[in-house]
């Protein structure tokens, strides 16, 4: 699962779940930012995760509280791995690299206490116990957040300040200039030691901190991989979710009721809700059919974003989700297009496709086509899709096309429409205002799949849009000949 390079999400509804987690402190940011996908092969340990995962979800659903209190504590926490990489280097460490290590001690102490309080067991996630090292940089009784190079370090360090707050006495109530001027040059002096002697604490502090450099290094990771394990439970317990099901390779994927907490919170916004997704992609090729602003874009992504979410340790959005666990979810959507290299959108499908065709023997995977050769003429595009979906069906992958094309024949092949319109014969708004319009198009649209059997059938339901969508009456009356 380690992978140098940082991964890059397939779809814009994972992106943005990841963008919207709930992490505060620079370690959790670190494992957000070293994240990586789990392999086929690594589905035991993705297992493991995801028990664990569903272990926490379950106690923050009962303890809220437990949410906020570990929030707080992430959000104090500053990073130390600069320091600790000095320490690692024999650099003697300044008093701000000392007041931080400090803080750190003293915040997984929090941490540790409030885990241990609330009696929830992780097999992951075990605190070192820092506090002789909150100790030794606190040598005081009472525990503060502050550093301070304090007398009892050093003995001489105690006399050298105890003889400069003398001379400072002696300074303030002298009265002769010569007096005071001697008084001063003996303060520099004591001031040049004192420096010294904070040196050497400092130094000999260093060499004491060196055996708790592996607890701190280990204490990085720990935290980071908790709160991102936090992360992920406030994530599920945000929308309608659940523990994802890893199936053998040769079954389908099957989402019941499946949402994308992206369009979901958009939609949310604007007042309006969005339709689950119900659907099973079989290994080969899965069509989903309907007109063009009916829905299938959104149906497409919904089920990559999960299946792309699960991989990375995530619930899906879902009443119920089971899926193979694939060594690649691949996008090709026919909005790619690339004005820098001189591609089209379908230039750069074509060249999407060829990487795609490159990795399909490397491993098991989840390729989802939004629209594929939209923007060639439909003599040709419909074969394009024709020759793709039987493409899909030689790869031994699980492939998902989204067209509105007509006439594709894939026997084997799963098919599914958007319902569409409600009603086939809508009435002419009577709003031109845009927000109205494309309320009222939504209102008239069941963006629910229904299941075909036989060969995919596409609605033709664009006259009906253009209607509810206003278009000129002219231009109208010309179209509505040419469907007699």
């Amino acid at each position: 699962m380690n992978n140098p390079k940082a991964y890059q999400p397939a779809t814009t509804g994972t992106a943005w779940v990841l963008a919207n987690l709930s992490l505060s402190s620079p370690y959790g940011r670190k494992v957000l930012k070293e994240l990586q996908p789990a392999l086929s092969q690594d589905r035991e340990q993705l297992e493991m995760s995801l028990q664990e995962l569903a272990n926490l979800i379950d106690f923050c659903r009962q303890h809220p509280e437990f949410i906020q209190h570990t929030q707080a504590i992430f959000r104090k926490l500053r990073n130390i791995a600069g320091s600790v990489l000095n320490l690692h280097e024999e650099q003697v460490p300044d008093e701000i690299e000392l007041f931080e290590i400090k803080l750190f001690a003293i915040h997984s102490c929090d941490m540790a206490a409030l885990v241990a309080q609330s009696g929830l067991r992780l097999a992951d996630i075990t605190f070192d116990d820092f506090r002789p090292l909150v100790k030794l940089l606190n040598p005081d009784e009472m525990t503060i957040s502050s550093f301070h190079l304090h007398d009892s370090y050093s003995a001489e360090l105690k006399s050298i300040r105890h003889e400069k707050r003398q001379l400072e006495n002696q300074i303030l109530g002298s009265t002769e200039r010569s007096a005071a001027e001697h008084l001063r040059q003996q303060r520099s002096e004591l001031v040049r030691r004192e420096k010294e002697q904070e040196y050497q604490v400092r130094s000999s502090l260093g060499q004491q901190l060196k055996p708790w450099l592996p607890a701190l290094t280990r204490s990085m990771a720990t935290i980071g991989h908790f709160e991102m394990l936090l992360a992920r439970a406030v994530t599920a317990l945000t929308w309608p979710s659940c523990r994802p099901e890893l199936l053998g390779q040769n079954e389908p994927l099957r989402a019941v009721e499946a949402i994308n907490p992206q369009m979901y919170e958009i939609l949310k916004g604007q007042s309006k809700e969005f339709t689950p997704v119900t659907i099973e992609v079989i290994k080969g090729t899965t069509l989903i059919t309907g007109a063009n602003m009916g829905g299938k874009s959104v149906a497409l992504m919904t089920v990559a974003t999960n299946a792309e979410l699960v991989r990375l340790g995530f619930f899906a959005f879902a009443v119920e989700f089971s899926m193979p666990l694939f060594d690649y979810v691949s996008l090709v959507a026919g909005d790619g297009q690339d004005q820098a290299s001189g591609l089209s959108s379908f230039g750069a499908e074509v060249m999407q496709l060829k990487e795609l065709a490159a990795i399909t023997s490397q491993g098991c995977g989840f390729a989802v086509f939004d629209e594929f050769a939209r923007s060639t003429n439909p003599y040709e595009g419909r074969r394009f899709v024709q020759a793709l979906g039987e493409f899909l069906q030689q790869t031994g992958w699980h492939g998902i096309i989204a067209t509105h094309y007509d006439g594709i024949n894939l026997p084997g092949a799963s098919c599914y429409q958007v319902i569409g319109l409600k009603n086939k014969h809508p009435a002419a708004p009577d709003s031109s205002n845009l927000r109205a319009l494309i309320d009222n198009l939504c209102a008239n649209m069941d963006y629910r799949l229904r299941k075909l059997d036989g060969h995919s059938e596409v609605p033709h339901d664009a006259l009906h849009i253009a209607t509810l969508l206003n278009a000129d009456s002219r231009f109208l009356s010309l179209l509505k000949k040419l469907y007699d």
